[in-house]
């Protein structure tokens, strides 16, 4: 990327000209950090002319690079030891919904993995989608998508089993998902580390867990519905049984009427 910035080659150090004991190697040994060496310009010793040109042209460089650094040293331990690929997070074929209350999105992680509990790093992405009016069970899925939201996690103090058998530590995070909501919940993970490196996001590639989610709120008070009830019970029979009596008045006037012209 930063080369795309400067048009430059990018390439080994060493493939330029090989050097020992340099600044990026003081760097890497006090620091324990990587270094970057950008040779600007066209020429050994630049002509003072075009100095002001090329320090306009590389002046995006550094502030790109604060921009996206986190910790690249622990980022690459953490990678070795392959432990960001043995946790997990579960996925909507073993998710549980409660009948009440929050939805519970449990992750696995690694023992060693510096998981910091900052919302701001870890988290969990959560959206509700619901169907439009148009949208049948024959044709296209065009949902109406909401924002996506942020729920923190929380230390269940129980333990779990990472995908290499290993035993790792459980985390949650407790979705305030409407218990009046029914249609999909969207959900993905971002983890970060106590020391900024951020994010390690399950599922990877920009994915997400999809999971439908039932009507889960209570349908009303038992005892209104049996006033309810007997409201409307009262109201229909009473309203029966009076036009029944009419009906039997109707005959018998008509009955009498009748004997009158005979």
């Amino acid at each position: 990327m930063m080369a795309e910035m400067t048009t430059y080659e990018n390439m080994q150090s060493s493939d330029l000209y090989p050097t020992t004991g340099d600044y990026c190697d003081w760097h890497y040994g006090v620091h324990d950090s990587y270094c970057y060496t950008i040779e600007i310009g066209t020429a050994f010793h630049q002509h003072p002319d075009d100095i002001n040109h090329i320090a306009v042209r590389n002046l995006g460089i550094p502030f790109y690079m604060i921009e996206i650094a986190d910790n690249p040293r622990e980022r690459a331990n953490i990678g070795i030891q392959e432990v960001e690929r043995s946790q997990w997070i579960i996925g909507a074929e073993n998710l549980t919904i409660p009948d009440s209350g929050p939805i519970p999105i449990t992750m696995c992680i690694d023992e060693s993995f510096p998981y910091t509990n900052d919302i701001n790093y870890s988290h969990v992405m959560w959206r509700t989608v619901k169907p439009t009016r148009q949208q049948s069970d024959y044709g296209p899925k065009e949902w109406v998508e909401e924002e996506w939201q942020m729920t923190g996690f929380q230390e269940t103090g129980d333990n779990c089993t990472l995908t290499n058998n290993e035993t790792g530590t459980l985390i949650v995070s407790n979705l305030p998902v409407p218990e009046d909501f029914s249609g999909k919940l969207h959900y993905k993970a971002m983890l970060g580390t106590r020391s900024g490196t951020f994010p390690f996001a399950y599922p990877g590639n920009g994915m997400y867990e999809e999971v439908a989610v039932a009507y889960r709120a209570p349908y009303g008070n038992t005892v209104l519905a049996v006033l309810l009830f007997i409201i409307v019970a009262g109201t229909v029979w009473g309203s029966l049984g009076i036009a029944i009596k009419k009906m039997n008045e109707s005959e018998s006037e008509e009955s009498s009427i009748v004997g009158v012209l005979d």
